[in-house]
């Protein structure tokens, strides 16, 4: 089934970079950019009038998910506009136009990774934090206290990140995907944290319930990551 998925923008340029990004990802197979038009809004306790752009893309809805991870990552506003409507018809050849055209693409997405570890994070998708259910909710089977030793944690621009260190301990969550949503999530994670100035290694983290070691997948600063303040404690949630 196609969905057509529209979002806005406060510049030309950021509108054609939304849509070329998506499409470049196979996560829509066409979008049009149209505008300017005027936004008229509330927010923060006031009516706000803007002049936006308006970016509209053609998906399908197996891939919807991890279009909305895309656009939310690459999205400059805090709480943007993303609205999925389902099509209700559709000439058959151009339906099967974009099912072609949104198929999943290993060069583009990286392989499906057949070693299927549990994800360490510190950070916004800890449980209680707030993209855990944003992005994770029903796709999550376990979750256990861990901690990363050899790390140092800084805190940044909306998100910590984690420095290897000589000494140091962070502290996170083990998650381990639910049955048969391994693939979907790793997936959705990369497009999430790739972007924005992460590298996914695996390293080994200690599970705090009983001490076991337990090799998982961690993202850590890459070398251009916006680092801030050292977070001293090596908890997000207690800086």
């Amino acid at each position: 089934m196609i969905v057509t998925v529209r979002t806005t923008t406060d510049a030309r340029a950021k509108a054609d970079a939304l849509a070329r990004g998506a499409v470049e990802a196979r996560l829509a197979a066409c979008a049009q950019v149209s505008g300017p038009v005027t936004s008229v809004y509330h927010w923060r306790g006031a009516i706000e009038t803007t002049e936006e752009w308006q970016v509209e893309f053609k998906t399908t809805e197996a891939r919807y998910p991890a279009l909305e991870a895309h656009l939310l990552a690459a999205h400059d506003y805090e709480t943007p506009e993303i609205l999925a409507a389902r099509t209700a018809r559709a000439s058959e050849g151009y339906a099967r136009w974009v099912e072609r055209e949104t198929t999943r693409d290993p060069a583009v997405e990286g392989p499906v990774v057949s070693d299927e570890l549990p994800f360490f994070v510190y950070g916004t998708l800890r449980p209680g934090a707030y993209n855990h259910d944003r992005f994770l909710a029903g796709r999550i089977g376990t979750e256990a206290d861990a901690v990363l030793h050899g790390a140092v944690l800084y805190d940044g621009p909306g998100y910590p990140y984690v420095v290897p260190a000589a000494k140091g301990r962070v502290v996170g969550t083990l998650l381990t995907p639910a049955p048969g949503a391994y693939g979907e999530l790793f997936g959705l994670l990369d497009r999430l944290e790739l972007p924005v100035g992460y590298e996914r290694v695996a390293k080994d983290v200690v599970r705090s319930r009983d001490g076991a070691r337990v090799s998982a997948w961690v993202f850590l600063a890459a070398p251009d990551a916006p680092l801030g303040p050292v977070i001293e404690s090596g908890d997000w949630f207690a800086r």
